[in-house]
Order: C-alpha cells, then sequence, then structure tokens
C-alpha cells in the first residue's frame, strides 16, 4: 500500500509539472502572437501615414494644377478675345493661393490643418476684398471692412474646418469670431457709411444732421448691447 501511495503521489506531482509546463508554454505562445499582432498593427498604421503623405501631396499637386489651370485660362481669354482684366485680375494673385491653401489644409490629415485653414482664408478674403474695391472703386471702406480680413475670416476658416472634421469645438470659436467681425463691420457701415457719408451715400445726402444721428446711433448701440447682456 506504501508503494502504491508513493506511485500515486509521484504520478501526481509529475502531472503537476506537466501542467505548469503546458501552462508555461501556452503564455509563451500568448506572448508571441501578441508581439506578431502588435508589429501588424504597427505596420498597418506605417503604411496608413504613407498613404495619406501620399494623398495629401496628389491632392496638393492638383489643387495646384487646376489654380494654374484657371489663371492660365483666364489670361487666354482676354488676350483672344482682347479683353483688358489686368485692373481685375491682381486680385487672384491672393485669392487663387489662399483657396489653394485652404482646400489642402481641410483635406489633410495633418495636426497643422487648422493653422493653413486660417492662413487660406485670410489670403482668399483680402483678394475678395481687393476684387471688390477693384470693381466698385471704393477704397475709402477700409476704415472699416478690414473686419471681414480678421477677425470674421478667421472665425469662418475655423468653421468650415471644425465642422469638416467633426471638432465642435474650433467650429464654436470660429462662429464666435465670426459673430465679432460681423458686428464690427455692421457697426462700421452704419456709421461711416450711412451716418458720415464716406462713399458719398450717407445720411447728409438725404438733408439730415450728422451729429445728433452720430449721437442716436451710439446711444442706441450701447442701450442695445446692455439689453442683449441683461437677458
Amino acid at each position: 500500500m506504501a508503494v502504491k501511495k508513493r506511485v500515486s503521489d509521484s504520478d501526481a506531482i509529475e502531472e503537476v509539472v506537466v501542467n505548469a509546463q503546458t501552462t508555461e508554454k501556452a503564455k509563451e505562445m500568448k506572448t508571441k502572437q501578441e508581439k506578431i499582432q502588435i508589429e501588424a498593427e504597427v505596420e498597418v498604421d506605417e503604411r496608413k501615414e504613407k498613404f495619406s503623405a501620399t494623398v495629401d501631396r496628389d491632392k496638393g499637386a492638383i489643387l495646384i494644377g487646376a489654380g494654374l489651370l484657371v489663371m492660365g485660362l483666364l489670361l487666354l481669354i482676354s488676350s483672344l478675345f482682347d479683353f483688358s482684366i489686368g485692373n481685375y485680375f491682381w486680385p487672384f494673385i491672393f485669392i487663387i493661393p489662399g483657396a489653394l491653401v485652404f482646400f489642402a489644409a481641410i483635406s489633410s490629415q495633418r495636426s497643422n490643418g487648422e493653422g493653413l485653414a486660417i492662413v487660406g482664408g485670410l489670403f482668399t478674403m483680402l483678394g475678395l476684398v481687393f476684387l471688390m474695391q477693384s470693381i466698385t472703386g471704393l477704397w475709402a471702406t477700409w476704415a472699416y471692412i478690414w473686419a471681414l480680413i480678421a477677425p470674421t475670416s478667421i472665425g469662418l476658416s475655423q468653421m468650415f474646418y471644425g465642422n469638416i472634421k467633426n471638432d465642435d469645438t474650433i467650429a464654436h470659436t470660429g462662429w464666435n469670431l465670426t459673430k465679432i467681425g460681423l458686428s464690427i463691420l455692421a457697426v462700421g457701415f452704419v456709421f461711416f457709411e450711412l451716418i458720415i457719408g464716406l462713399s458719398g451715400f450717407g445720411l447728409a445726402r438725404l438733408g439730415l444732421p450728422v451729429f445728433p444721428m452720430i449721437l442716436i446711433f451710439v446711444g442706441g448701440f450701447l442701450l442695445v448691447r446692455s439689453l442683449i447682456r441683461a437677458r
């Protein structure tokens, strides 16, 4: 009986050792599989980054090519039909590069996309303002129209970028800046154009006294702003 018991204990010990070895091998195999899986995921991420960078370069080349094509067509049309666009063409020096930078920024996956979108928006808006003033000749509007360039164009760029990238924080910040810029523009337009008559179509042409109208405008603006804040 003692011999049988010793044999049984030996078998039990051997079984425990075998189980421990099996468990250890299983752990080693699991660790190797995890390492292989991690390496595969890293390789996939690297390929995605390379592909994204290639796509970004291709998009940039497409946008630049499209911009050059448009500029070339405009020049060709002006040459063929003897139509001078020199007075109105130079603002596109700002508009086209700005638009290219903006669209490249919103189509890029890089972290500096927001900054590039703002730069592109600034140049585009500056060119549009120059184009409007070239056509109308209202250069005196610089007294208030600068608000369209900053902060309005910055806010618009952030709004578009945030909505496209599904970033509510950037979009909300852009909306606040846009409201501030448009408010400055509206106040400047009323003051410089309707009251003072900077461009020649103000209240003075209607025979209304300018100084009392200025006081009414400033007082009304402060009153409305105070009521809005009180809410």
